[in-house]
């Protein structure tokens, strides 16, 4: 290049030279010869212009906008033009396009300069060249440019790299076979001898000074191989490809392993008088074993991604760039519905994605494919697929290849997703309702949870809303652990019932319903109430799905509606009076066990029936209504609440005196009325003897009152006596009184207040009035009835005994009704045994049960007939010849009123014994 510049400074400084020569002789010869003054120019231009020619080099005359003005004979050979096509035209039309703009910058520069540029030849191939450009001229003078062909440097230049090249790769080959396992052998096949680099040595596992004939290498092949290698090595022997040949096969080496090598060399001939003979074989050999076992390995996973993709419905293709071509298997044309014959481009896959995904598609592959991206394509887009138009939903994915800074292919694979499209949308509207079911499990009271239990018995809770703490009192990750805690807290009374249930529910997958007592951390005991409905798991486990709730207020108010209703119930039922309930047509709703007694229907047969078949309808406001006239059958009537007299009808049509009231209540939103009937049957009974009674008893107490005279004249002697003695002490000196008078006169206090109390006791028995209950001892109350009667014993010669065995005879009682009955008994006996030679009352008293104390006085008279017995304690029955037949009566009306019982029965020795129990006080006051 320097010497290029120096020839084109040298040619400009010689034209300037003949330039100002040929001006010179014109200034001198103008005066002379004016017609000839622009011959010497022209000469200096010619000379020039030959000048150029002879150069090896092309040359340009160049005009300062760039246009060619003369060129020389060697640049015209050089680009294949003649100067009829290059005179005129400007010189950036042949230099190749995308050097123009380095070109104009290059001959815009004020300077002399030189580049490289490709110059356009004729035939469109470019020609590499140096341009040296000269100076610009001041006087806008043709600007000469030296153009030097620079193919030859260029192949030279390439040359020199491409021994370089092979010399390094020649190191490298050295340094490849020495360290790279690859083993050299040189075999003269005229001899039989081999030469083996240590490499090949090992390779077939022979020792370092170790040789190998043909026969022990024709062994050491696997005879499976053995046809191709030798099939190979006689055609190469036989000069088939220029001697060379390459195989790769099995050999058992000299340690008795199995091992793949390659093998590749060649003959070497030589012309003798039997014709062209192999005389040599030059070769290397490497080990291939491993590269096999991956060949093999990739070729075995190979098969299995193609069956994966087959079984995966998977495609497979792969697009070429530049030729924009696309290459795809089967199941790729069946996803998308192309034929087996139709040509593949990303227009024609673009041409049946859906419009609105198609602009994000393009996106995504041009991503893909540009090289300072990631070079991965992804994407998932709706397509009509060609063959039958149906909308489906693909899934691509692709990675690019690059070469040289471009992407050259897109090597990917497809997937109909239409049906996990379907499931994704599924599974979100599941995901929206299990949102949506979250929230009403957390706004529920009670507990939304699963119960799993599993083939090995283990049970867990998988899943449990927020109100598990209220329910359970533990969180929900401990119950996913496991429930062992959970039935730790389960009342032992109900957790066999409850695993039993559980396990009848997993065994006969029915509905699980339980409700059980559970020891809340928090609440303390609580009812718990829980169904759910079990479904069988694959592995065979159960799994519950269902509903818990605290139920405990609940409980509590049904317990007390039960309650209420039992003791409804039982006040009802033991109501003595018939209690009825009639609807608004007066049809029998329901009534007690006293009205089935009372009016002698069954149950069955009154309920329904008309109130009047029991009570006339007049008694309910005088209106007769039919069950169906649609009237109600109380109107008109007078107000509700009134007890009314009346009569009653019994089923066998006898009448018999009522107490009749009638109360009104709402039921369901209708009227219901309560009617209250009483038997005045036996109250009319009495009441017509009561004045007789009354008369009697006033006999029976002037008999008390004749037993009582003797008692009473024991306290008044003795008391007379007190009072003497006193007067008679106050009338001696003090000193010499033997004995104190205050002692005497309260002795004789004592006498008086025990006639007082006989006269108390006396009129307390003969005014009979409400029961005043008071906590008394009953074995106090007997020894005061013992007192008033033991005279009356002594006079009839009867022997009296006291068996008092009761530990406890607390009760609350009237003390007079107690004493009275207890008298009456204790009379009854003396009077019955009036005619026994035997005269002995026994009386005793003993624990009955943990609340009751009984007391039996027996005797040892007549007895009781049956007939006695069984009328016993009537009104007016008596087995006295004077008796009035109250006395028993009254005892029993007294003892029942103290919530006791009253009977009689024989004795086994003769006799009879009357008993009654009463409750003690501990029991009453706990109820």
């Amino acid at each position: 290049m320097d010497e290029q510049g120096d020839q084109l400074q040298d040619i400009e400084d010689l034209r300037r030279l003949l330039l100002e020569a040929g001006q010179s002789r014109e200034r001198l010869g103008a005066r002379t010869a004016p017609a000839a003054s622009s011959a010497p120019s022209e000469g200096v231009e010619h000379f020039c212009r030959r000048l150029l020619e002879q150069m090896r080099e092309g040359s340009i005359e160049l005009s300062p906008d760039g246009v060619i003005l003369h060129c020389n004979r060697q640049f015209r050979e050089m680009i294949g033009r003649p100067a009829a096509q290059l005179i005129g035209d400007n010189i950036l039309d042949h230099i190749a396009p995308d050097q123009a703009e380095r070109f104009v910058a290059f001959f815009a520069a004020p300077e002399a300069a030189s580049r490289e540029f490709e110059i356009r030849r004729a035939d469109g191939s470019l020609l590499s060249a140096s341009v040296e450009l000269g100076a610009p001229a001041e006087d806008a003078r043709p600007r000469l440019a030296i153009v030097t062909d620079l193919t030859q440097m260029k192949w030279m230049e390439r040359s020199f790299a491409a021994n370089e090249a092979l010399r390094e790769r020649e190191k490298w080959s050295r340094l490849a076979v020495a360290a790279g396992g690859v083993g050299i052998f040189d075999v003269d096949l005229l001899t039989g001898t081999s030469r083996f680099s240590v490499t090949m040595h090992e390779i077939l596992g022979l020792a370092p000074d170790q040789t190998l004939c043909f026969a022990e290498a024709d062994a050491m092949l696997v005879e499976a191989d053995k046809g191709d290698f030798e099939r190979k090595f006689l055609e190469a022997c036989a000069g088939a490809k220029n001697g060379e040949w390459s195989h790769e096969m099995r050999i058992r080496r000299m340690d008795g392993a199995l091992r793949w090598i390659a093998l590749a060399g060649q003959f070497e001939f030589r012309r003798t008088s039997r014709g062209v003979v192999a005389t040599r074989a030059i070769g290397a050999a490497i080990d291939v074993t491993d590269r096999r076992e991956i060949e093999d390995s990739l070729r075995r996973s190979n098969e299995r991604l193609r069956l994966a993709l087959a079984a995966g419905a998977i495609g497979s293709w792969e697009y070429d760039v530049a030729a924009d071509v696309t290459e795809a298997d089967q199941k790729y044309r069946e996803i998308y519905g192309f034929p087996a014959d139709q040509p593949l481009s990303p227009d024609v896959v673009f041409a049946i994605v859906h419009e609105d995904d198609v602009a994000s598609v393009r996106q995504s592959v041009r991503s893909a494919l540009d090289p300072h991206g990631e070079g991965r394509y992804q994407a998932e887009f709706r397509i009509h697929r060609k063959s039958d138009g149906a909308l489906r939903w693909i899934a691509c994915r692709a990675e690019a290849s690059v070469e040289n800074g471009r992407a050259v292919r897109l090597i990917g694979v497809i997937s109909d997703i239409t049906e996990k499209k379907a499931i994704e949308a599924e599974l979100r509207e599941k995901a929206r309702l299990a949102d949506q079911l979250a929230g009403v499990a957390a706004s529920v009271p009670g507990l939304i949870a699963s119960y799993r239990l599993g083939p090995d018995g283990k049970a867990s809770m998988p899943y449990a809303s927020p109100n598990v703490e209220d329910i359970y009192g533990m969180d929900a990750e401990t119950l996913r652990q496991g429930v062992d805690d959970k039935f730790a807290r389960v009342h032992p009374d109900d957790l066999p019932h409850v695993l039993a249930s559980i396990a009848e529910s997993a065994r006969s997958m029915s509905v699980w319903r339980e409700s059980y007592r559970y020891n809340h951390p928090r609440k303390g005991w609580i009812w718990v109430d829980a169904q759910s409905k079990p479904t069988r798991e694959p592995d065979g486990a159960t799994l519950w799905h269902g509903y818990l709730q605290d139920v405990t207020e609940r409980k509590r108010i049904e317990q007390a509606l039960v309650d209420k209703e039992a003791r409804l119930y039982a006040t009802v039922e033991g109501a003595h009076d018939a209690i009825l309930t009639v609807d608004e047509k007066g049809a029998i709703q329901s009534l007690n066990s006293a009205a089935v007694r009372m009016f002698g229907y069954a149950e069955a047969e009154a309920i329904g029936a008309h109130v009047e078949t029991l009570v006339p309808v007049r008694l309910f406001g005088g209106r007769k209504a039919g069950a169906g006239s649609g009237a109600c059958f109380m109107d008109g009537r007078e107000p509700l609440g009134n007890v009314v007299e009346t009569q009653g009808r019994r089923k066998d049509g006898g009448l018999f005196p009522v107490d009749l009231a009638v109360s009104e209540a709402s039921y369901h939103g209708c009227r219901l009325y309560i009617a209250f009937i009483r038997d005045l049957t036996e109250r009319r009974k009495i009441e017509a003897r009561m004045q007789k009674l009354h008369a009697e008893r006033l006999d029976a107490v002037g008999e008390l009152a004749a037993g009582l005279a003797h008692e009473l004249n024991q306290p008044l002697s003795a008391t007379a006596i007190y009072l003497k003695a006193a007067r008679r002490l106050l009338q001696m000196p003090v000193e010499q009184r033997p004995a104190n008078v205050e002692d005497a006169l309260d002795n004789a206090a004592t006498q008086i207040v025990r006639a007082g109390q006989i006269i108390a006791h006396l009129r307390e028995f003969i005014s009979r009035g409400e029961p005043d209950k008071t906590l008394q001892n009953l074995h106090d109350i007997l020894d005061e009835a013992h007192e008033l009667v033991i005279v009356e014993a002594k006079q009839s010669n009867i022997n009296v005994v006291l068996r008092l065995d009761a530990a406890d005879d607390r009760i609350l009682a009237d003390r007079v009704q107690i004493k009275q009955v207890l008298v009456n008994l204790m009379r009854n006996a003396r009077d019955a045994m009036s005619a026994s030679r035997t005269r002995r009352m026994t009386i005793s008293t003993a624990l009955c049960g943990r609340s009751m104390v009984r007391l039996d006085v027996a005797d040892t008279g007549a007895g009781l007939s049956e007939e006695a017995r069984a009328s016993l304690f009537e009104p007016f029955a008596t087995t006295k010849p004077n008796g009035l037949g109250v006395g028993l009566t009254i005892a029993r009306s007294i003892v029942e009123a103290h919530y006791g019982k009253i009977w009689a029965g024989p004795n086994s020795d003769g006799g009879a014994t009357f008993s009654f129990t009463l409750p003690l006080a501990a029991t009453e006051e706990e109820e």
